[in-house]
């Protein structure tokens, strides 16, 4: 569920390079003018919350950004060092815990990159974590995904899977009546985001059994978005979903 770059599971800045940090820069500014306009509210505020540790000249380190978290809504972050299997990303979610990658792409990769660097693990998924209301829901998920791994539902995880995906990856929420850009994959990716923005007129009310019954494929623009009304709202039918299948 889960892809990161292997490498050992810490961060020093000494360990980048300028052009690393050029290209997180360039990558940053980019990404955030593009978003102006189209990005939720929620996401935007978040992240010019985390202004000081999700830095925006220079990679920012996790463990100032897990601190901040930590005060605003007790989640933390997870340097991990590799491919983990749902069942530990899971867990992780389940104990407010969110992986995170340490390294960056290269400067001939910031218009696409088929695995997810630290870009898209921090400026894409972070910054939401600071609304209580998606941090509470990305716990519960956490909790319910344990609970079904831990009890060998195979079939189960994989909608969770998808509602990872067309909710977390690549949602949309409405906000004052309109259609906004939400999920991290869109967030974190200038592509993305173009693409997701020209399809909202086309894009689908949200509905929680549509959206576990559609499959996804990971390496191309994504076809399929839908708009979710309320972040409450969707954890209260997924702990009803789950209720039903337990």
């Amino acid at each position: 569920m889960y892809l990161l770059h292997t490498m050992t599971p810490t961060q020093k800045l000494e360990d980048y390079s300028q052009e690393q940090h050029d290209t997180w820069n360039f990558l940053y500014d980019r990404q955030k003018a593009h978003l102006q306009g189209k990005a939720s509210q929620l996401y935007l505020d978040t992240l010019a919350e985390m202004s000081d540790t999700l830095t925006r000249t220079s990679i920012p380190m996790v463990a100032d950004m897990a601190s901040q978290l930590k005060k605003a809504t007790g989640w933390s972050i997870e340097i991990v060092p590799g491919l983990i299997p749902p069942s530990e990303f899971f867990k992780l979610l389940s104990q407010k815990k969110f992986c995170t990658s340490t390294w960056v792409r290269r400067k001939d990769q910031v218009d696409y990159i088929e695995e997810p660097d630290m870009f898209h693990d921090t400026f894409g998924h972070i910054p939401p974590l600071m609304n209580a209301d998606f941090g509470s829901f990305m716990h519960r998920f956490g909790q319910i995904g344990t609970a079904l791994s831990n009890n060998g539902r195979a079939f189960q995880v994989t909608q969770l899977q998808r509602l990872y995906w067309f909710f977390v990856e690549f949602g949309f929420i409405r906000e004052a009546g309109k259609a906004k850009l939400f999920g991290a994959g869109i967030m974190s990716s200038y592509g993305e985001t173009t693409h997701a923005w020209e399809s909202r007129n086309t894009s689908k009310v949200f509905n929680l059994a549509e959206v576990m019954s559609t499959p996804f494929q990971t390496d191309v623009i994504q076809n399929e978005y839908y708009i979710l009304d309320s972040i409450p709202e969707l954890e209260r039918e997924l702990n009803h979903w789950f209720e039903r299948t337990i």
